[in-house]
Order: C-alpha cells, then structure tokens, then sequence
C-alpha cells in the first residue's frame, strides 16, 4: 500500500521535531567536547614542548657547577607561561641525581590543570595534563694516542699523505668536545712516548703528579684553537712504533685525572676513553736494561754500569726498537735487526716538548750522545729528535751506543718493560695483519728471550707487551672502568695488525673475547684509505654520548 502525501508530511515534521530535541541534548554537547578536546590538545603539546626544551636547555649543563634543576625550572616557566589557555597549577617535578659511571641526568615531570568548559555538562570541571622529559650528557675523558711511526710518512694510492689526513681526523676529533666540560689529553709516538698534552715537559710517571686529560684542552674547539691542537699540529712524522709505551703512559694519565678530581670534588665518576690510532705493529719496548733487579745486560759488558747503581746517570733507560714495518710470514718486525738503546722522549731533560714534537732530521741517531745535547741539527745532522738519540750511560758500551749488531750487549730481552708489564708469552702468534687487500700471520717462530738480537724476537716481545698493558688497563677496578676504543689505517707498508687492534679493544672478533664484565669492550675501525680516516675519528667521537633527550 502506497503511503498518502499526508503519512509523508506528518513523518517530515517528525524528523525536524527529532533534531530540534537532539541540539541541546546531543549536537551541541558533543561540539563543546571537540572544542574542550582541541584545548586539551593544544594544551597538551605546548607542555611537552616547554618539558622537552627544560631538559634539553638544563642537560646542556650537566656534569658543570651549575645547578640545572633550577635552570630547568627557569626555562619551563619562560616556555609554559602563567594562565597559558586558562591553566593553573602548573607543579613541575625536576630531578638531577649525581652522575653515574660520567652520564648525568636529569628527569623532569611537570602537569597543570586545565579548566574545561562544556565537559562540565557531563560532570567534569577540569583536566590534568601531564608531561615528562629526560636528558643524558656524558661528561667524557679522553686520552687520545696517536702513531707517527715513519711509515704514517706515506701517501696514498691517490697521492694523498697519510699523516697529514690522520692529524686533521685528530683535530676534527678534538674539535666535537666542549672545553670547561670535557677533559681531554694527548699522548703521541714513534720509537717512544711522548706526553702531548698536558704540556709538562718531563713527563711525571707518577698517577699523583700533576696533569692528566683537562678541561683547558681548547680555547675556541670549533675554532681548533689552544693548547692541544698546538701540539697536534707540531706533532712531525718518523721512527719506530712504541704503542706498549703509548698506552702506558694514556693509562697513567688517565689515574692522575682521576686521582685529581677526586681530591677536588670528594669522587670521581667520569667514564673513561683511550682512543688509539695506529698503522701498523708494536716493535719498540721502552726499558730499563741495567736494573739491579733484573740485569739484561750481558757479563762484562758496559764497563762501570753493569749492573746500574743508585746514581741516575748510571742508570740506562731507553727504549730498544726492531726498525721496519711488518711483513708477511714468517718474517716479523721487517728486519731480522735491532738497533741501540734510544733516548726517551718523554723523560728528556736536554730538550723541550717542542723540540721532541718538531721537525725531524732524517738520518739515524750517530754517537756519542754529546753531540744532541744542544739543539736538533740540519737535515743530514746526528740527531734525530723522533727517533732519539742514544740513551744516557750508553757510550761505556760496544754496541748499545749504536754500533752494529746493536743489542748484542744485551744476555736476553728485559723480561718486563720501563713500566712493570711482561714482554714473554706467545701473545704475539695472534698477530693478524690486514693491508687493505689481503690478510697474513706472520707468527711462525718461537718466542726466545735469550735471541734479543733478533728483530723478530724484538717485535715479538713488543707485541707481548703491549697486549699486557691492554689487559691491565681493561681489568683495573680502581676507578670506573677505562675503554680502548681503536683505528687501525691498513693503506701503509705491511698493514695494520686487526688482531691486536680487536684484542685491546676487547671486541667479539678478539682472540680471547671477555664478556664476563670483567673487563671493558669498545669497538675497533678499521680504515682502508685517507678518504675514511675523519669518518673514522668522526664516528668514534659520535659513539661518546654528548647529549640526547
């Protein structure tokens, strides 16, 4: 049956009637609460903008003097005004505990009460709106150790000088630290140590002397400007590959920082950075060779100083070096040589830090000793800054003096280094050299001690040493732990020795991997050309936490 026109007016007039009764009932409720909703929403997002700027304008302070909660609180109420939208009661909640392991934080929790409007139909006067953020910075220390063997001397296949690309990575590094906040410092080598920064000259081995890595590292960093960068660029090129004594010294340094700032500040919880560069292998052990307590020296040799006595100049410290970059196997060390007991940089008393930086002579050190006692000579001179002249007492000697075959005044090789750590063991098989193209083990002999004038058996030793400094410095609980963080160039003569790069830096791909807690990991780059080297630098410097919300 067909509905009349008169069915449909009366069901039209129905409907409007229908709405008429939903306006006030339905419609105009739910059009209040959108509009209540876009308050909240607004709200909403300007309080966790105005947390998130606190966190990140206060967390740009931490680990300073400043007290960054109240700076957080400053910046919250200048981001989130009073009666921002009609709100009130805006109750901030701001914590900033003592930095842990050298990451400082701080945690805000802030809410305001929003008056609502047309949810007060449904019985809700008011909203609180609530909002949190949490900024981390890493107060860094950082020893920075830097090989200028001769062999980072080389360019490149595309004519590029290796040397000069790793120092402007080494700037660059330096430039991503804020100075007044971060502490930094500089240890560089050849055939010995040398501490770059801190600028004393002599270094002090004493962990409770002055120095260690410091805020005052920089004037301008951006800018490369200040002390540090002043040695990096007077660092020159040349000599052997001392790392053992290298890191000796980085893990010393690093104890004088800690031992100085927890005298200053009554603890010390700055995680703590060895970043190391090298090309190629450890062939050089700095040594005290006449010690009464274990005489290297062979009977009859070295008239007067054999064994050394309680006068220092009797005393012969140097450091004994197998010149030459690694081969293939079976031979290591690039010589089946030694040369003499070389003058340490870093002890030095005839010579300024500068002087042991600068410019180099390119011959070999000649004796006696006497003649580089004064300034460096001329190109083709004596004396060579980097590669030392001979040690102090060395001249009652036939062959450690610098005659050849030069350590064979020598009965064995020291069985520890200048710095307590063995050089025996058979570590060294574990050598792994990578040269851009193919890998190698040059470890086929065995070690012998009683053959110190066998370059091999040299290299071997410095190889020994070195992984026993690496362990130490992984291993030690007197202060937070201490990462080695490593790069390793392979584009030069022989390659770079990933093997030992991956062990000190305790990485899975090491040969004795420990996950146990017991010692620090880190990571290990390996660099293939000049092109990668600042990425490299860049990239470690990225993986030290600055600042993240």
């Amino acid at each position: 049956m067909r509905l009349s026109s008169r069915s449909k007016r009366r069901q039209s007039g129905a409907t409007i009637v229908l709405l008429m009764v939903m306006l006030p009932l339905m419609l105009l409720p739910l059009t209040g609460l959108a509009i209540d909703g876009t308050r909240l929403y607004i709200v909403q997002s300007k309080l966790s903008a105005a947390v998130d700027g606190a966190a990140l304008g206060a967390g740009r302070l931490l680990g300073t003097k400043a007290d960054t909660a109240e700076i957080a609180g400053e910046f919250l109420n200048a981001n989130f005004p009073p009666g921002y939208w009609g709100t009130n009661g805006l109750v901030p909640d701001i914590s900033a505990p003592p930095p842990v392991l050298g990451v400082s934080t701080i945690t805000i929790n802030a809410s305001v009460n929003l008056p609502l409007t047309f949810a007060r139909l449904m019985g809700q006067s008011q909203s609180v709106i609530s909002a949190s953020a949490q900024a981390t910075r890493r107060v860094t220390r950082v020893e920075l150790v830097l090989d200028r063997s001769g062999s980072m001397s080389n360019n490149d296949a595309l004519g590029k000088n290796v040397f000069n690309y790793m120092k402007s990575g080494a700037k660059w590094f330096t430039s991503q630290f804020t100075p007044g906040y971060d502490e930094l410092g500089l240890v560089v080598f050849s055939g010995g140590g040398l501490v770059a920064y801190p600028t004393a000259h002599p270094w002090n081995p004493n962990p409770n002397s002055a120095g260690g890595p410091d805020k005052d590292f920089a004037i301008n960093a951006q800018l490369e400007t200040g002390p540090m960068f002043d040695s990096l660029n007077a660092m020159s090129v040349g000599g052997g590959t001392g790392t053992a004594e290298a890191l000796a010294m980085a893990y010393i340094e690093l104890q004088k920082a800690h031992n100085r700032d927890l005298v200053a500040n009554g603890n010390d919880n700055t995680l703590n950075t060895i970043v190391l560069f090298t090309d190629g292998v450890p062939d050089a052990i700095a040594t005290y060779v006449n010690d009464p307590a274990s005489n290297s020296l062979a009977a009859g040799k070295c008239p007067g100083y054999n064994p050394a006595t309680g006068v220092a100049s009797t005393q012969m410290r140097g450091y004994i070096v197998a010149p030459g970059g690694p081969l293939d196997s079976p031979q290591w060390g690039g010589t089946t040589s030694s040369q003499g007991l070389k003058r340490l940089p870093g002890f030095d008393t005839s010579k300024s830090l500068n002087w042991w930086l600068g410019p180099l002579s390119p011959a070999p050190p000649a004796p006696p000793a006497a003649a580089c006692s004064s300034a460096r000579t001329t190109a083709g001179g004596a004396c060579d800054n980097i590669n030392g002249d001979p040690a102090p007492a060395v001249q009652s000697c036939t062959y450690l003096k610098g005659t050849a075959p030069n350590l064979q005044d020598l009965k064995n090789i020291p069985a520890k280094d200048l710095y307590g750590y063995s050089t025996s063991g058979n570590a060294y098989t574990h050598s792994y050299l990578y040269n851009g193209s193919k890998y190698s083990s040059p470890n086929a002999k065995t070690y012998n001690s009683l053959a110190p004038q066998d370059g091999y058996m040299l290299a071997a030793a410095s190889w020994n040493v070195t992984d026993a400094i690496g362990t130490a410095i992984r291993s030690q609980v007197a202060m937070n732990q201490i990462y080695i963080t490593t790069i390793g160039y392979s584009g030069n003569s022989g390659g770079t020795d990933v093997g030992l790069l991956n062990r000190l830096a305790n990485t899975p791909l090491s040969y004795q991997y420990v996950n146990d807690g017991s010692q620090s990991k880190s990571q290990f780059w390996l660099v293939n050309n000049t092109a990668q080297l600042q990425a490299a630098f860049d990239n470690v410097a990225s993986s030290m936490l600055r600042l993240s919300k």
